[in-house]
């Protein structure tokens, strides 16, 4: 009998430790739940709200806008009057303009007068002198190309050019050699017609005395 009546204790002592360890866990859940709910509450009505109050300012700004519509506009008489002064204005300044444009046109034609009158003084008092020619070398100019001459190729430098001191060269060698260029190619050409003919004159003479 004791020892049932002790696995009847410790059995009820195990059925209340279950149930205060299962007590908290759904306290918890629940208290989780209720609170996910509330949120989600009040994120929905934060959101009515907001579209309230857009829908508020909507509203207010367009009525605005309207009433500035309304007191933009004018009556019609002062919109008459506005038109009138406008054209009155416009004719103003056509007119005007018309004036300034005649003022300078005459001041263009008196100053066209006044720059022919000068013109033709300037003719009578002044006389047109042909000068040298501008292809004509200046004196100075010459007396300086001398100069560089004389000091390049003067008698005191032994400058000369290509052809004169290869030609020297092939006089003066041990092998004589002709000249590599002359200076002037018409030099000799009457004397060689002239031997020319003589040789034609003689050959002929021989020909007719056989």
């Amino acid at each position: 009998m004791a020892a049932r009546k002790r696995a009847t204790e410790k059995e009820e002592l195990q059925a209340t430790d279950s149930g205060d360890e299962d007590g908290p866990e759904e306290l918890s859940f629940r208290k989780a739940k209720e609170e996910a709910v509330e949120k989600r509450r009040l994120a929905v009505e934060s959101a009515q709200r907001e579209k309230a109050l857009l829908k508020e300012k909507r509203r207010r700004r367009e009525e605005l806008f309207k009433e500035q519509k309304k007191r933009k506009l004018l009556p019609n008489t002062v919109l008459e009057e506005i038109t009138s002064t406008a054209c009155s204005r416009a004719d103003e300044e056509h007119t005007t303009q018309e004036q300034d444009d005649v003022t300078e046109s005459e001041a263009r034609s008196s100053e066209d007068s006044e720059a022919e009158a000068v013109d033709a003084r300037l003719q009578e008092s002044y006389r047109a002198v042909q000068l040298k020619a501008w292809d004509q070398i200046s004196l100075q100019e010459q007396a300086a190309k001398d100069f560089i001459q004389s000091c390049l190729y003067g008698p005191g430098s032994n400058r000369t050019t290509v052809n004169q001191f290869f030609s020297l060269a092939n006089k003066k060698g041990t092998i004589k050699k002709p000249a590599m260029q002359f200076v002037d190619n018409t030099w000799g050409t009457e004397e060689k017609q002239k031997a020319k003919r003589f040789k034609l004159r003689r050959v002929h003479k021989q020909l007719t005395s056989f």
